[in-house]
């Protein structure tokens, strides 16, 4: 007799042979798809991430105005220009007075005009037969004018009284070279008051009283 299948069963099996695997039917992922996977995620996702932005921006009132900074006006300094000036110089025989055409820097302001007229006038002549009515080494320090009385306030260096020849007629010379001066070119002025280094002082030279103001229309 053949043997019994059954005995070679050992107890506690349920005696079914083991399961055959099937062949899996996937088929294996190409290895160039993943890059595109994950390239389209980055692209989702800063999509979302802008959409949240502008989210945000349209809850709070929108995006902000970019601001464009202009010079303020104390920047806005106008350009500096030419001013067409006069300056007087005595003749060199004492027979009358030269006056000078020339040009100064100008901002339009009326003491830094008066400033560099006065400058231009220690800087002496240029002209033949002029001479300067002002000591060498003078120098104008400060000049002022005030719109609502038209009064002219001129301060010079002490040259002017240290280093003055003296005589009245040098001194009438230096007054007048200077007083002309200003009523040719600011004619509203009434008064000019002359000090020396910020004093005032009692006369030039011993001559002519410094102390009190001049009229400048009186010299032309």
């Amino acid at each position: 007799m053949g043997a019994d299948p059954r005995q070679g069963v050992k107890s506690g099996t349920t005696g079914r042979g083991p399961r055959s695997r099937r062949p899996s039917t996937r088929r294996p992922r190409s290895g160039g798809g993943r890059p595109w996977g994950v390239l389209l995620w980055v692209v989702i996702l800063v999509a979302l991430g802008a959409g949240a932005g502008w989210l945000l921006l349209s809850r709070h009132g929108g995006a902000p105005d970019l601001q464009v900074t202009s010079p303020t006006a104390a920047e806005q300094e106008p350009v500096a220009g030419d001013r067409a000036v006069r300056v007087v110089f005595p003749e060199w025989d004492g027979e009358g007075y030269i006056i000078e055409q020339r040009r100064v820097p100008s901002r339009g302001r009326p003491d830094e005009d008066l400033l560099a007229i006065m400058t231009s006038l220690c800087a002496g002549p240029v002209t033949s037969g002029a001479i300067s009515a002002l000591p060498a080494g003078t120098r104008a320090l400060a000049a002022f004018l005030d719109p609502q009385d038209h009064s002219v306030v001129l301060d010079f260096s002490s040259e002017l009284v240290t280093g003055h020849p003296g005589g009245s007629l040098a001194a009438a010379a230096t007054l007048t070279s200077i007083l002309r001066t200003v009523a040719l070119n600011f004619p509203d002025a009434r008064s000019c008051v002359i000090l020396i280094d910020g004093a005032p002082v009692g006369t030039l030279a011993g001559h002519l009283d410094l102390s009190r103001p001049f009229d400048p229309r009186r010299w032309l």
